[in-house]
């Protein structure tokens, strides 16, 4: 039985939206059918393009995308029968991770996003919920099924020794980091500044001099919504961030908030259109600038912090605790997360050229200097970062990667716990593939009594 990964592929793209990149017109059908969910050409094709585009050569992708597409709709199909539900705040949650990662892929452009799909970040996210709700569904039954598998230290040694001396891995050089993070402030007088401007603008759409939308148009800095004028589109509750959504839900039609600060700057919102729990609106986004003053400010305060550790007045991770300003750095108390393996340990050449630069000579326990960092959306703030641990390339030992041996020996039982499970359920559920899948060997064990050629 082929070794499926316990993590599923999240997948970017929707059908619609492949027909709208491609600027072509999909013919659609169903090519396989698991329970009562159904697999359609159009993934498997869309997934095919992707693997393409991320350079992968393989003349069995199709097969081996559609291998994967089964094992998850077998995961949704026994969540169903086994009652498991998601509830509609992790849905969202996981839309709101999901859009901030495509919006980073457009290096934080959310307005070339929406030109590039022809849709607002809005309307993606609808697109998407159905197949996100699926998703987190199939990572339910998943750790349903391993979830609790266990490993032992005499499990561990036991694998390492099982290698061959000379099959025993090269690992790369790694660093785990933690950082500290200090925002400039904006000064008194380029928040009212700001605020005159909206002012302003304001009040030539009340004495109908200009519209909405061109003032929008000409002096909004949301790249996603000034092209359209403002334009936001259809929301409801839970989809923008509190301030803005309180100011926005209590409009009546046609009428214009206050000027309102969030996160991101300072708003004016005009209310278009209300549908039961959903609304329209556009809306004007201004920024204050940040002064260098400030940003000196910024970076003493920073290198003050930076003295009190290294004068072993506080620990690093206590003074992430007190004194980092970033909400998600508290949270993890300051630990750098790679994404691409889900941990906080990095390959070099996995970091962020910024930080790559800031800690390239430095050596375990050691802070380095403060550091202006340029965000993906070009806010700046400074940071310095910690070096939790950091090796050499080396062979591969207990000593140094047990963590990683840990991993190995994990996943496998994982792998048996899966193909046991599959073995008990395959047979038992109605399973069709289209004939045109028929010359894929890797399919045929989803073969069993229920399963027809159409």
């Amino acid at each position: 039985m082929k070794k499926y990964s316990i993590i599923l592929a999240l997948f970017c793209l929707t059908s619609s939206q492949l027909v709208l990149a491609q600027e072509d017109v999909l013919l659609d059908e169903i090519i396989a059918v698991v329970g009562k969910n159904i697999v359609l050409r159009s993934e498997v094709e869309i997934q095919a393009i992707q693997a393409q585009m991320q350079g992968v050569e393989n003349e069995n992708v199709e097969c081996q995308i559609l291998d994967q597409m089964l094992l998850e709709k077998m995961f949704i199909t026994h969540a169903q029968l086994d009652s498991l539900v998601v509830g509609e705040e992790e849905v969202q949650g996981e839309l709101d991770n999901r859009m901030q990662y495509y919006i980073q892929l457009f290096n934080g452009d959310v307005g070339r996003l929406e030109e590039y799909y022809g849709k607002t970040v809005l309307q993606l996210k609808e697109e998407l919920r159905g197949d996100i709700k699926d998703q987190l569904l199939a990572r339910r039954m998943q750790s349903q099924i391993v979830g609790n598998i266990k490993v032992t230290p005499s499990e561990v040694r036991e694998f390492y020794n099982s290698i061959p001396t000379d099959s025993i891995p090269y690992l790369n050089a790694e660093v785990e980091i933690m950082e500290i993070i200090v925002k400039p402030k904006v000064s008194r007088i380029e928040q009212e500044e700001v605020k005159e401007q909206l002012n302003k603008i304001k009040a030539q759409v009340e004495s109908g001099e200009a519209e909405f939308g061109a003032l929008a148009a000409k002096f909004s800095q949301d790249p996603g919504s000034a092209a359209q004028d403002g334009d936001l589109g259809w929301f409801s509750r839970g989809q923008m961030v509190p301030e803005f959504e309180g100011a926005a839900f209590k409009l009546n039609p046609g009428e214009m908030s206050d000027i309102i600060e969030t996160q991101f700057g300072y708003h004016i919102i005009l209310l278009e259109e209300r549908r039961g729990e959903k609304i329209k609106a556009r809306h004007i986004l201004i920024k204050p600038e940040t002064s260098e003053k400030e940003m000196a400010i910024a970076e003493q305060r920073l290198d003050s912090i930076r003295a009190d550790i290294i004068k072993d007045t506080i620990s690093f991770r206590e003074a992430v605790l007190k004194y980092t300003e970033d909400e998600m750095g508290k949270k993890t108390g300051g630990i750098l997360y790679n994404q691409y393996s889900g941990d906080g340990v990095f390959e070099m050449d996995q970091l962020d050229p910024q930080v790559y630069f800031a800690i390239e000579e430095l050596v375990n326990g050691e802070i380095s200097d403060p550091v202006r960092f340029r965000q993906q959306d070009g806010k700046e703030d400074f940071r310095i970062f910690y070096i939790v641990n950091r090796t050499k390339p080396h062979l591969a030992n207990l000593n140094d990667d047990y963590a990683k041996m840990q991993k190995i020996v994990e996943s496998r039982k994982q792998q048996e716990a899966m193909e046991k499970w599959l073995e008990r359920k395959a047979p038992k559920t109605y399973i069709s593939i289209d004939k045109e899948y028929a010359s894929c060997s890797m399919l045929n064990k989803w073969a069993n009594e229920g399963l027809t050629e159409e």
